[in-house]
């Protein structure tokens, strides 16, 4: 039985404090196994069996598993629904839809137009990456007949366009060639409509070799637009003259009217039509029937 208070012999040359740590320690020696102990956790002096232990981590290793595999299945769901996506937005295959068999005759030449426009940009053959400003304004320059173009997913990696053209309201004829024009004052060579009413007649006499155009395409843009804007005024245009010895003036005639109208194309169609129908007002109500009217100079109005 110990003394905890009996001092050893070799307890005189040790100090206080020493005596205090080795009494201390023999008393926790003397404590059974499962005593509470201070900076000891309850739990501390239990183990876990190997078994246990090996199958807790197959548990988390499979869980680690699991998940790597459920990414891997998510980013490449991920990834087939972003190619279908592109491949449903890009333009290889086109087909070209117009609105009869007459136009579809000419669809080649329409396809090789607009492969010449994605040739210069390939990025846009993405069609969310097309610019419809700068595809009208090619066709405008390369198929100006067409006047607006849509392009639309018809299968993987194909596209189908469809085209509307425009209408003629006038044409005219320089040796060999005839042109059109509409009534936005677009003027083009192909035409898929019936040929318009209103013909130019030329008086100008100028000379015509090789094909020369002797007129240009100020002249029928301003055409188009004067007889579109006649016709919503309720007139129709039955007869356009280009005078002798000019391509700079133009004279009109109305159905239903002897009196010419005379016009130049250094002012705006619009105002010189409206200038026109206010003079005619004007002298239909005073009964006079001139041989023409002259509306070259704003806002005056000349008549004979």
């Amino acid at each position: 039985m110990k003394f905890p208070f009996s001092k050893k012999k070799s307890d005189e040359n040790l100090s206080r404090r020493e005596i205090a740590a080795r009494r201390r320690t023999e008393n926790y020696d003397d404590l059974p196994a499962q005593s509470y102990r201070r900076n000891r956790t309850l739990n501390s002096r239990q183990t876990s069996s190997p078994l246990e232990t090996s199958e807790r981590l197959e548990t988390h290793e499979l869980v680690k598993k699991r998940r790597r595999v459920m990414r891997k299945m998510f980013a490449t769901a991920v990834s087939l629904l972003v190619v279908i996506f592109l491949l449903f937005q890009l333009t290889i295959n086109i087909s070209i839809q117009t609105p009869d068999a007459k136009s579809s005759s000419n669809a080649n030449k329409y396809v090789s137009v607009l492969n010449e426009y994605y040739s210069a940009h390939p990025a846009e053959r993405f069609r969310f990456f097309l610019n419809n400003n700068d595809l009208k304004q090619f066709f405008l320059q390369k198929a100006p007949e067409v006047k607006n173009i849509r392009v639309e997913g018809d299968f993987l990696a194909r596209s189908a366009v469809k085209l509307t053209f425009r209408q003629p309201v006038a044409q005219w004829s320089s040796g060999d060639k005839i042109y059109f024009v509409d009534d936005s004052g677009v003027t083009f060579e192909q035409n898929y409509f019936a040929a318009p009413t209103v013909a130019v007649r030329d008086e100008s006499g100028l000379p015509t070799r090789g094909g020369q155009e002797v007129i240009n395409r100020q002249f029928l843009s301003f055409l188009g637009q004067a007889v579109s804007e006649f016709s919503q005024h309720k007139m129709n245009v039955s007869e356009v003259i280009l005078p002798a010895n000019t391509v700079r003036q133009v004279w009109f005639k109305v159905e239903g009217r002897e009196t010419q109208i005379r016009m130049t194309v250094d002012r705006s169609a619009q105002a010189q039509v409206k200038q026109a129908i206010a003079t005619l007002s004007y002298l239909d109500n005073n009964g006079a029937k001139p041989g023409y009217i002259d509306v070259r100079v704003d806002q005056r109005s000349f008549y004979k």
